[in-house]
């Protein structure tokens, strides 16, 4: 529309050009191409054989609609294109543009726009989930997807530890909970890492985890449940964690090593 970019084509390529004729990116069309026309917004919409297609400024392309019978493009404006037949009948065709003016405006960063068309328009789902994956949105994506592992893998991604915690109480999955405190323990939320631990039941972490973060009485609550596990050994880190002399020794003595006790007690 600006007169910035030219569109060569040929039998199975489209060619997209700066007007001093520099290659910004080439697109292969297995089936012949017939024709193609710019949007005033910069999208090149073209036809193959049996298909309308669009074509982004960066390369990126993807189907409209398909075609009973080829026709040829003299204009694109909006929803509606302007048309020939084989017969040299002239028509207005309509399309819906929403798909690409939604990657038109993750290409050019228009976050505003983008957050307008997630709330209010209707995309197709799986492809542009897809689409934003491949392209490094996660974020978005988000908007799109109801299954919660999906969610769940995307929300880690992004970093969105609140929504992959929900996605994951939602699966209760230990998987899940083992991945979410990890990504949780990079971010230094450690109030979701204690979560994730108690729901996998990994005490030997949990108590390594209150041990960093100095909740010494959580500490001695993990000692505790050790004890009432019967776990002689996370008893006894627990102690060692604490720093209780007298709690190593009474481990020690209960285990039969009593020089080991008498060391400790020196």
């Amino acid at each position: 529309a600006d007169m910035s970019k030219v569109a060569l084509l040929s039998k199975h390529t489209i060619t997209i050009c700066t007007r001093a004729l520099k290659q910004t990116c080439s697109i292969h069309e297995t089936i012949r191409v017939k024709s193609a026309a710019w949007e005033d917004n910069g999208v090149l919409v073209f036809t193959t054989l049996n298909h309308i297609k669009y074509a982004l400024p960066n390369g990126d392309s993807g189907i409209i609609r398909t075609l009973d019978v080829p026709i040829y493009l003299t204009k694109a404006k909006g929803s509606s294109l302007f048309c020939i037949d084989r017969e040299v009948q002239t028509g207005v065709m309509a399309i819906d543009p929403t798909e690409y003016n939604f990657k038109l405006a993750l290409v050019q960063r228009n976050l505003d726009q983008v957050l307008y068309m997630v709330r209010n328009s209707k995309l197709p789902g799986q492809s542009i989930i897809s689409y934003l994956q491949q392209k490094g949105y996660p974020e978005v994506a988000l908007h799109f997807v109801n299954d919660e592992r999906t969610r769940f893998s995307l929300a880690l991604e992004c970093g969105n530890i609140v929504v992959a915690q929900e996605a994951a109480r939602a699966l209760n999955d230990p998987d899940c909970w083992n991945s979410l405190a990890e990504a949780a323990l990079l971010q230094g939320d450690h109030q979701t890492v204690e979560t994730a631990y108690q729901r996998t039941k990994n005490f030997d972490k949990l108590s390594f985890l209150y041990l960093i973060t100095g909740n010494t009485e959580k500490l001695a609550k993990m000692l505790k449940l050790a004890e009432v596990r019967g776990n002689l050994s996370s008893q006894f880190h627990n102690a060692l964690f604490l720093g209780d002399v007298s709690e190593r020794v009474r481990i020690l003595e209960n285990t039969g090593l009593a020089p080991l006790a008498y060391l400790t007690a020196a």
